[in-house]
């Protein structure tokens, strides 16, 4: 018998979840050699994130500095989504997250992330996929996991414990420790596009 990686329910015959959205690379990375991240999943969990890993995409693409690649995804997948026919509300979603800043040099307009559920709902899912992968747990429940925008500076003495990983550095790369303190089951940072940074942490229960 099989199992969903993600929700632990017994599957006759599942589907193939990309832990990492596929959307986060361009097309110009459709041939890439790097072998992408995929977890048996039930059909209901491997559908039930679709939209918001769009939503995640053109969000993680407005923030920070631009690299390379996120002005590659920009100028082809993303510009063509908002011609689809669900384009119209993607692009609204997006316009709304913007928020005026003055700065020396007048106002700009800026996107936190941490601020949107969908963004931070899309972080928990990878988490829970690659600790599944990496045989931490398999079956996490959504609310054990908490995630945010890293803040602050992550000190040398936890850094120094974490093993890392990448799937093409300049899209995604992610660093992870198993913990055994108190609550904590393990810790997640992930750099997406080299500058993008989330910090993750796996409760062992759901947090009271």
């Amino acid at each position: 018998m099989k199992f969903c990686a993600y929700c632990g329910k017994a599957i006759e015959k599942g589907e193939n979840e990309h832990v990492i959205p596929r959307n986060l690379y361009p097309s110009t990375r459709t041939n890439s050699k790097i072998q992408r991240i995929t977890v048996l999943s039930c059909k209901d969990c491997n559908h039930s994130w679709a939209n918001d890993e769009a939503h995640f995409r053109n969000v993680l693409s407005c923030c920070g500095e631009p690299n390379i690649k996120r002005k590659a995804l920009w100028d082809t997948k993303i510009l063509r989504s908002f011609d689809k026919i669900d384009g119209d509300k993607r692009r609204r979603d997006l316009q709304e997250l913007f928020k005026p800043i003055e700065t020396k040099q007048g106002t700009r307009y800026m996107i936190y992330p941490a601020e949107d559920e969908r963004v931070l709902r899309i972080i928990r899912k990878i988490i829970r996929g690659l600790s599944h992968y990496h045989k931490l747990e398999t079956a996490i429940d959504d609310s054990r996991v908490w995630c945010d925008v890293l803040k602050y500076q992550v000190p040398d003495e936890f850094m120094k414990t974490m093993q890392f990983a990448h799937r093409e550095e300049d899209i995604i790369k992610y660093q992870f420790t198993k913990l055994d303190y108190q609550d904590l089951s393990s810790g997640w940072l992930l750099t997406f596009y080299e500058n993008i940074k989330f910090i993750g942490i796996v409760h062992k229960k759901v947090p009271i």
